[in-house]
């Protein structure tokens, strides 16, 4: 697996253009943005969103299939991709945390570290469903069909979210007991919050990895 992860980040450092282009839009919204949210949260997902483009790229001309005869199992495969877009996602959440800290101080703007914590948590896991949901659907329909079938994937979810509350509405529940449950999850403390979020991006990415595994076993190349 370290063969692949380093084959993946010497593509990345091939992508001179996407990184600088990422890190000039990062750098204007931390001299101008008051709150740090969105700048974490951008870059954080952007680069994890390139473990996506690995994909594409060991698909192109048939380059999966060379990786195959290699000492490299499926199971090594799948492996790697999700440890190498963890490593992205929380490698430049914490390097986008500590420029933001030393941004801000030198504006001399005030940011509490709750602020900043909760920047990386909602970075973090956007970054996890991402992975979870868009690895499996690559492997398994490869670049051009997986943006169909995820753009399909979001539009039926979205569909069901809107249905669903549309159907709430008309039976009458004003979700007086989702409120009361997401006042309890504010007033708990913050260890637990942050343990069950971590419990819960573990088990999405298991069950994600599972099912990537699955579909790249039952890949002819």
């Amino acid at each position: 697996m370290k063969a692949l992860l380093i084959k993946d980040w010497k593509l990345f450092m091939s992508q001179k253009q996407f990184f600088l282009i990422t890190v000039v839009i990062v750098g204007a919204f931390l001299f101008s943005a008051k709150n740090p949210a969105f700048v974490v949260s951008y870059a954080t997902i952007m680069y994890t969103v390139f473990t996506i483009s690995t994909i594409s790229y060991d698909d192109y001309h048939n380059g999966m299939s060379f990786l195959m005869t290699l000492p490299v199992s499926r199971k090594d495969y799948v492996a790697e991709k999700y440890t190498f877009g963890i490593l992205m996602g929380g490698g430049t959440a914490v390097i986008v945390v500590a420029a933001t800290a030393a941004v801000f101080k030198v504006r001399n703007t005030g940011l509490s570290a709750e602020d900043l914590l909760v920047s990386v948590m909602t970075g973090l896991l956007v970054a996890v469903f991402f992975l979870s949901f868009t690895i499996p659907i690559q492997l398994k329909f490869g670049a051009e069909k997986g943006r169909m079938a995820l753009l399909a994937v979001s539009m039926a979810c979205f569909v069901l979210i809107m249905g669903g509350a549309a159907l709430a509405k008309r039976m009458g529940w004003k979700g007086g007991e989702l409120g009361e449950l997401f006042r309890k999850i504010d007033k708990a403390p913050l260890g637990m919050i942050i343990g069950g979020l971590g419990a819960g991006c573990v088990f999405l990415l298991l069950v994600s990895a599972f099912i990537s595994l699955r579909v790249l076993v039952k890949r002819e190349f």
